[in-house]
């Protein structure tokens, strides 16, 4: 492989689900010298993926090689739930592609989501990166972090790396922890817009009802799913499907949006002015091209000539869709989001004394 020098410090977009940080991640990916690691860090191993400590290649090889442990069962429904994220086709893929041969039997995460944009054999690289990984030496967890993504943009053919996870504001305390010299932009959109978003959108809406404690019309709860129910058989059991067709409210989304965001905004603080960076979803609707330069000058990229005029084209008519609340949408958004709102400079804070 040809030797790249790996650019600049470490780069992140953060947001809720439904942000807009799909598009923007497609968009960006169209600058030549950039690898955007889209759901990358969602991909790994939940509960061992965070936490500065020394960490051995044999140790990284598991919480890149995680089975069940980064979405968890979701991933034993991944054909049921569509996710229109997921870019791999294993079908198409130059080799066959067994899930069975996987830890826990299931496709990673890394092959499904982050490595399809970047590479034609996803199944290929993730071998190399299990490898690089055992070969890696006791270090940090950042620094084998930094060492991995750097290696996956040299094998991209790029020299800079930016990760874009979904929902990964709720996590910007533990990335700044991680990265505390990195830059970090916020992309953030209508609350509303983000609910309404979601409650079409399989993989949100059965995330909510099993985090709430939803349950459907029967009486089934996500906790009464067993092996029957959670598989890619077809059709789906009787069960996964009233738990499918169960409407979520409105709420649910809502409250998702505002702790993820509150959560997240805790970080700030640590970071210096130019480490920090908003950009509402709106604006680069509105106007992508000024919202692309802004972009490229936060991160300090490298001015390229061609990439912005083709990323404005990949938008299409309708995608800035925006909802007015009705009465009693804006009585649960000042419910659940008012305090969001405000910090993210979407309402007046006198709104609050009103």
């Amino acid at each position: 492989m040809t030797e790249r020098r790996i650019a600049g410090e470490p780069r992140f977009i953060v947001g809720t689900g439904r942000c807009g940080s799909t598009i923007l991640s497609k968009m960006i990916d169209r600058h030549p010298g950039v690898a955007v690691l889209s759901e990358f860090m969602i991909s790994l191993d939940f509960y061992g993926k965070f936490g500065e400590r020394p960490v051995s290649g044999d140790e990284l090889e598991r919480l890149l090689d995680c089975g069940l442990e980064s979405t968890g069962e979701m991933k034993k429904i991944v054909t049921h739930l569509a996710t229109p994220e997921i870019t791999f086709d294993a079908a198409a893929a130059p080799a066959p592609v067994d899930a069975s041969h996987y830890r826990d039997g299931v496709l990673p995460d890394l092959v499904l989501l982050p490595l399809g944009p970047l590479f034609d054999d996803p199944p290929k690289v993730f071998d190399e990166i299990l490898a690089f990984a055992r070969r890696q030496p006791t270090r940090l967890l950042s620094e084998q972090y930094e060492a991995l993504f750097g290696w996956v943009t040299q094998r991209a053919g790029k020299t800079i790396w930016i990760e874009r996870s979904g929902g990964s504001i709720a996590s910007l305390p533990e990335l700044v922890e991680l990265f505390p010299r990195g830059r970090f932009l916020h992309l953030h959109r209508d609350p509303l817009d983000v609910a309404l978003s979601m409650r079409t959108h399989n993989h949100f809406r059965l995330r909510a009802f099993k985090q709430y404690g939803l349950e459907t019309a029967d009486g089934i709860r996500w906790s009464d799913l067993d092996e029957r129910d959670l598989n890619n058989e077809q059709p789906m059991s009787p069960r996964l499907r009233a738990v499918f067709d169960h409407p979520v409210p409105l709420e649910c989304f809502l409250r998702d949006w505002s702790e993820s965001t509150l959560r997240g905004m805790r970080a700030v603080k640590q970071l210096a002015p130019e480490q920090y960076g908003e950009i509402r979803f709106e604006d680069l609707m509105a106007d992508p091209e000024a919202a692309l330069r802004r972009i490229v000058a936060f991160f300090a990229l490298p001015e390229e000539p061609g990439w912005i005029d083709e990323a404005c084209a990949m938008l299409r008519s309708g995608q800035a869709a925006h909802a007015e609340p009705d009465a009693e949408q804006r009585a649960l958004l000042d419910r659940y989001c008012h305090a969001a709102n405000v910090l993210l400079d979407r309402v007046p804070p006198v709104e609050l004394y009103r």
